[in-house]
């Protein structure tokens, strides 16, 4: 007799999370894209007369979205809370909390011409969020060598998202404060932007996914200058001129790498380079009515164009690869 052989034993695939555990924080990216752009055009309706109804419009979805975020978010934290660790551990990941404190004070500038107290609520909330993270994450780098293969321009959100701080904390008139965010924020910048350059020139390429990721280099001069701006009542200066002429450089620089950033498959990182395109876009408009030249009018309305392209761009790559489910499943 022949006896049967025995079945092979197959292992059974790993169970997928729920889709509340593999929410990533990162999503706050899209609230800092699409309110970057309600304030551009906000200002674009102030110095152009362009219709206010499109900032309206785009400031509405970014609070829907936030609100939306903000309770899923508070959901997977309650029921997912050893994922919310995992991710706070994240070397890359971790960098991405603090999008929650700058999305914050995104929404705070854009409703302030609606509800000054709402906006003044949520500047403190993003501003104390926002000193909180910087500190825990810089202490962090501080006290545990980093690697520097996995560094990337993400890097920035916590250190430079404190020059953010000022554009909407000095017109409700927390001046004092406004400086020693923006002190923080301007000097670790020039620190960091020297460590994130070391890291594109004299390490391995970084992956297809983090390339996006440079376009963030584009955003401390570029905010850097509305907040300068704030601070002096529209007046550039000479540190407003060299921050203008060095966000036009990094813009060129960026708009020459195009087809390197963003090629191949979609990721949700795309979204890195939709907030510092909306903060160059805010910065030239306030340059212009700083230097009313036939140049910089030219500039700023580049500048508005290609931010609500690229956001528009964005969205629509978005919406296919969510509807597709591969939004979820992003490592």
């Amino acid at each position: 007799m022949v006896s049967e052989a025995s079945p092979v034993p197959t292992l059974a695939p790993a169970a997928e999370k729920p889709l509340l555990a593999r929410l990533s924080i990162s999503m706050f990216s899209m609230v800092m894209g699409i309110g970057g752009l309600a304030n551009a055009w906000a200002g674009a309706h102030r110095v152009f007369g362009l219709p206010l109804v499109i900032s309206q419009i785009l400031l509405f979805i970014a609070v829907l979205s936030f609100v939306v975020l903000v309770l899923l978010h508070l959901a997977k934290l309650k029921f997912c809370f050893a994922e919310v660790v995992e991710e706070f551990a994240h070397p890359v990941r971790s960098s991405f909390f603090p999008a929650v404190s700058v999305a914050t004070v995104v929404l705070s500038i854009g409703l302030r011409a609606y509800s000054w107290a709402l906006a003044d609520a949520l500047w403190w909330i993003g501003a104390t969020m926002h000193f909180t993270f910087a500190v825990t994450l810089i202490r962090r780098w501080i006290l545990h060598p980093q690697d520097e293969g996995v560094l990337t321009p993400a890097w920035f959100i916590p250190v430079v998202g404190n020059i953010l701080v000022p554009v909407g904390g000095v017109p409700l008139g927390h001046v004092e404060i406004s400086w020693f965010f923006f002190s923080i924020g301007l000097i670790l910048w020039l620190s960091f932007f020297t460590i994130v350059l070391h890291r594109v020139l004299f390490v391995p390429t970084m992956s297809q996914r983090s390339m996006p990721t440079l376009f963030i280099l584009l955003a401390p001069p570029s905010i850097g200058l509305s907040a300068y701006l704030a601070f002096t009542g529209g007046q550039p200066g000479p540190l407003g001129d060299m921050l203008y002429c060095l966000a036009l450089f990094i813009a060129i620089l960026l708009a020459s790498l195009g087809r390197h950033l963003a090629h191949g498959a979609f990721f949700m990182s795309w979204w890195a380079m939709t907030f510092p395109a909306d903060g160059w876009a805010g910065a030239t408009l306030g340059y212009y009515l700083a230097r009313p030249t036939t140049y910089t009018l030219v500039i700023a309305a580049v500048a508005l164009t290609a931010a609500t392209l690229i956001v528009s761009w964005v969205v629509v790559r978005t919406a296919l690869h969510m509807a597709s489910g591969a939004a979820f499943r992003e490592d």
